[in-house]
């Protein structure tokens, strides 16, 4: 469905994302019992095919965590992260263990994608009281393009409209984060935008 969003629908699914971001921090600070300062988000609604030159060129490797969400408003949630982004973050986390396996690396991202998806799905279900679940998430570590258009999105079964949210942790003065993705599917923006009031 083709629909322009207006300032004041922009507004609200920006404050949103500002406030599961937010959550977000917390918990990770929480985690890893470090203070996690947050930039203030960026928030946009983007076109699908915008995606990709949002985050970089096609055949950068990334790391990716999807997030299935059920419910009222169904779509996907995927968190996009720079090898070196994803790593410093995970050190953070595993402190005192000597020589992390690849496996336990994954499993960190997989949480890390756990913590941040489920953050801004409390954040969206609080502001809508719409019931939305998330699966558990899983990760895949391949090329940006293959990612968002063959591995996890088959574009005809989602909207045109992607709701991305560029998070930024610091912590000790390094800088990491990534590229946060709500992927709503057909009629569920505008179930959101509906029980806005928008």
């Amino acid at each position: 469905m083709e629909f322009n969003l207006n300032d004041i629908q922009l507004d609200a699914l920006k404050e949103i994302g500002n406030i599961g971001a937010g959550n977000a921090a917390t918990a990770l600070s929480q985690l890893i019992n470090k203070k996690v300062d947050m930039t203030v988000p960026q928030v946009d609604v983007l076109l699908f095919n915008d995606m990709v030159s949002r985050i970089g060129d096609e055949e950068d490797l990334v790391i990716a965590v999807l997030l299935k969400v059920f419910g009222d408003a169904p779509g996907n949630i995927l968190f996009v992260m720079k090898p070196d982004s994803a790593r410093l973050i995970a050190d953070e986390m595993l402190i005192g263990l000597d020589i992390p396996s690849e496996e336990i690396y994954y499993s960190v991202y997989q949480e890390l994608g756990n913590i941040l998806g489920n953050s801004y799905l409390n954040a969206l279900s609080r502001f809508t009281e719409l019931n939305l679940v998330g699966s558990v998430p899983y990760v895949v570590e391949d090329m940006l393009a293959a990612i968002l258009s063959t591995t996890f999105i088959d574009a005809e079964q989602y909207s045109d409209y992607v709701l991305a949210i560029d998070t930024t942790f610091m912590q000790e003065n390094k800088e990491s984060g990534g590229y946060f993705f709500y992927i709503p599917m057909p009629g569920s923006l505008e179930k959101i935008l509906s029980k806005l009031g928008l």
